[in-house]
Order: structure tokens, then sequence, then C-alpha cells
């Protein structure tokens, strides 16, 4: 057992103790949530078309398939000690809250030397993959990925601990320092491996400051009953991510069997415009998983939470109607013409976005008990089926046949996931009212795209735009508006729901 190494001994009072009641508003804590997500995330967005501009489109269909090699690492390097963390500290005592948060911070440090060993040995088998992948950019991804699963503890602690201003300021410098070293390695003519570097320096500046603020604050100590419990409840989660993996990651590489790089390039550009569903949900999202579970254990818990759950369903149906109407303007506005190919692709991979943030709403149940072996098993049906669907439509249809399993994946986790959570903890929730709202959201989408097709953009603009718009806002005043009110449940629907509902979670 490590001793705990603390920056500073702090005594033990009001405020040095971790605050896990709300310390501000919960509308202060999203927009600041928001705020930093949009600046982490979303200036890769802004910074598209200047890369797409600079890069040829075979270069951004490789930097593409390098990133889903990443993307695989970081999946197994996190061993999902975020949730771990939000599962075991959130309802503990504040010193014991501490020494929780102490150990799983010890044991990504761990992980995160491990990684970067076996990372550089792993560099002359890399390097001989189909996709070229050079020595010098697998050894900086194998850095980046090391220091990602040690910022993922810290930046998890200030979230539970209400510190949503702190949690801007690291996420925004970052976002900031990455954009300006792309924006001078580009120009500078340094290509992908520029942009990887500039990745690098930014993840090393920020895991400085996080891993100072982690160690004045909770120290860092090892400990094995600690360890051995968080790693027993996160290799389903760890499971459950390399299966996610196979649903955005593993899609690219199908397709590059199927098609050229230009192809993955069309392929990528939508689906970065269809994640803006995903970024905008961000804020609702990043509050609501650090309380759910404490607001789930509260007198009256469950209730709050189907309310609070189909707030953010009808939210982020507004949000996708919004975005499958923006995306493609901004795609024929901002990118050189070659990448007007990726429009057709974007409504569709909004509306799996749509339905994978779904069940990332709906999801509180499987992660309720000690187990997590119920979403893992659920995870494994949904991505074998959609890898069946992708290999063989994708032969006959390419990207499209990709696309179609896609969507099929996650319809299936959709409806799997909703029946699983409601067994383990029951949350009443308004059915007639979502379904009413989703299958909207979902069919205005698709005509979107239906229309998109059959005209040009600018003569269906400004109609199509209004119509959508004020169909989009009915749809949130409705929700919102009216969620307690009580004619809104349609009895015949709800009562026809309900028993359908019964007769599958029991059997």
């Amino acid at each position: 057992m490590w001793e705990r190494i603390s920056m500073k001994e702090l005594p033990v009072n009001e405020l040095t103790q971790p605050r896990i009641s709300p310390a501000m508003s919960a509308t202060r804590q999203a927009c600041l949530y928001g705020a930093s997500l949009v600046l982490m995330k979303g200036t890769a967005l802004i910074m598209l078309p200047f890369i797409a501009h600079t890069l040829t489109t075979e270069d951004l269909g490789r930097l593409e398939l390098i990133s889903s090699v990443a993307i695989f690492c970081s999946i197994m390097v996190g061993m999902g000690l975020e949730d771990t963390l939000f599962r075991f500290a959130a309802n503990q005592s504040k010193a014991k809250a501490r020494t929780t948060v102490a150990a799983i911070f010890a044991l990504s440090l761990l992980l995160a030397v491990t990684v970067v060993i076996a990372g550089l040995l792993l560099t002359p088998v890399i390097t001989t993959m189909p996709v070229s992948i050079r020595a010098q950019e697998w050894q900086l991804i194998t850095l980046s990925i090391a220091l990602e699963s040690a910022i993922a503890v810290p930046l998890a602690w200030l979230r539970m601990t209400d510190k949503a201003a702190r949690f801007f300021l690291v996420n925004a410098a970052r976002a900031l320092l990455q954009s300006l070293l792309i924006w001078a390695f580009v120009v500078a003519e340094f290509g992908i491996t520029g942009i990887l570097l500039a990745g690098f320096i930014a993840c090393a500046m920020q895991f400085l400051l996080l891993a100072y603020w982690q160690l004045y604050d909770t120290g860092v100590r090892l400990v094995k009953s600690v360890s051995l419990r968080a790693l027993s409840y996160s290799w389903p989660i760890v499971g459950s991510g390399l299966l996610a993996f196979g649903l955005n990651g593993l899609d690219r590489w199908l397709i590059a069997d199927v098609a050229t790089l230009a192809d993955i390039a069309h392929y990528a550009i939508a689906a970065k415009f269809a994640l803006a569903c995903a970024l905008l949900m961000q804020p609702f999202g990043m509050w609501w998983s650090a309380k759910r579970f404490q607001v789930l254990a509260q007198v009256n818990g469950a209730s709050q939470c189907g309310h609070t759950i189909s707030l953010g369903i009808t939210v982020l149906s507004v949000q996708t109607v919004l975005v499958s109407i923006i995306a493609p303007y901004l795609i024929a506005l901002l990118l050189p013409p070659q990448y007007l190919a990726a429009i057709p692709f974007c409504f569709a991979l909004i509306l799996v976005v749509y339905c994978k943030e779904l069940v990332e709403l709906i999801n509180i149940g499987c992660f309720v008990k000690e187990s997590t072996q119920q979403q893992l098993w659920i995870n494994v049906c949904a991505t074998a089926t959609g890898i069946v669907i992708m290999l063989l439509a994708g032969e006959q249809w390419q990207i499209w046949g990709v696309i179609a399993g896609l969507l099929g994946a996650q319809l299936l986790r959709l409806v799997m996931f909703y029946l699983a959570s409601q067994r383990l903890s029951y949350i009443p929730y308004p059915e007639a009212l979502l379904l009413f709202i989703t299958l909207s959201c979902a069919l205005i989408s698709v005509g979107h795209g239906a229309m998109w097709r059959s005209a040009s953009w600018p003569e269906m603009a400004f109609p199509w735009l209004a119509s959508s718009v004020y169909v989009a806002l009915t749809l949130g005043v409705l929700g919102l508006a009216n969620y307690r009110q009580k004619w809104w449940h349609w009895p015949q629907i709800s009562q026809a729901l309900s028993v359908i509902k019964v007769r599958l979670t029991h059997g």
C-alpha cells in the first residue's frame, strides 16, 4: 500500500471538504459545463474547415483511421474509472469519498505508466498495419492516451464537487491551446504529425495542472481493496466500451475495405457534424450523470429522475431537429466542394447519434447495482447484430450499408436498455408523450433529408427551415410546459404501452 502523498496537509473543515451538495444553481453549472464542452469539442468543428482546406481528402481519411485506433486504445486504458468514481463516491461521506478518489487516481496513474511502456513496445507492430501509421505518430498517440486516462479522474472529481468554474477554465485553456498549436503546425506543413503533436502538448499541460490540484485536494493513495472493487465494477464498462467501438470506430475500417480514403473522409465529415447533437447535449449530460445516483437515492427519487430524464429527451429531440436543418448548410458553405458528397450521409448519422443519446439518458438502472454485466451483454448482442448487418450490407451498398448496421444496432440498444433499466430500477416516464416526441423528431429529420435530395437547397431553405423550427419548438414547449399536467397522458395510448411494457419486462 502506498502512503498518501499530499501537496499540503490541510485542516479538516468545511472549506477543504468536498462539497457533494450543489454549491451553485443547476442552471449555472450547466452553462459552465456547456461552455467548456463547446470550447473543448466544438473547436474540432471550428477547425475542421481549416483542416479540410489544408489537407488532401486522402490525408483526412487517413487521419480518421488513425483516430479510430486511438479511440480503441483509449477505451481500454480508461478502464471506466470515471463511471466507477461516480458510482462509489457519490453517496459516501466526505472523508471516505476523498479516500476513494485518492485510490482511483493512483490506479489511473499506474494504468498510464503501463500504457506508455506497452505502447512503445508495440511500435514495430503498429507501423505494419494496412493503413500507414508512422512510428512518431504512434508514439504521440500512446503518450496522449496515457495522459487522458489520468486526466479523467480529476475532471470527474471537479464535477462531483461542483467546481464547474474550475472545470470550465481547465478545459477552455486546453481547447484554445490545442487549436492554436494545430493552426501553427499545419501552416508549418507538419501535416498529420503536427495535429497529433498539438493534441499531445495540450493534453500534457492539462494533466500537469489537474494532477497538482488533485494532489493538493485528495492526495494519491493506492488502496488494494478499493482498487480491486473498482476494477471489478469497471471491467464490464470497458467491455461495453470496446463493443461500442464496433459501432464508433470499426465502421471506418469496414468502409476502408469497400471504399476509398476519400469516401472515408466524406463519411467522417458527416459524422463530425452529426455529433453536434451529442455536443449540444453534453452540458445536461455531464451535470446529470454526476447527480443521477444522488437524486435516485432521495425520497421520491424515481419520480424526480423520470421528470429530469423526460426533460432531457425533449431537449435532445429539439436539438436534433435543429442540427438536421443547419448541418447540411454548414457543410455546403464552409467546406471545399469535394465534401458536398457528405451531406446525404449526415442526415442518417444524425439519427444514429440521436438513438445513442437516448440510450445515455434512459440507462440508469444498469448502473445502480454493484455489477454492470447486464449492460455488457446488451452491448454484445447489439454490436454483434450491427457488425453482421454492416458486413453483409456493406458489400452491397458500401457506406449506406454500414450506416444501416449502425442505425439497427442503436435501435436495438435503445429497446433493450430501456427494458433492462426499468427491470432493475423502475422509473416512471410519460411513455405516450415521449413516444410522440421521439417519432416526430425522427420523421422530421428523415423528411428533411428526403427533401434535400429532391430539391436544390436555396429553393427549399426558408419554408422548410421555418416549418421545422416551428415543429421543433412546439415539441419542446409541449414537453417542458406540460410534463406535470394530466391531459397529455392520453389514457388509451398510455394504458396500451404499459401493458406491452409489463409483458416484455416480465415475460
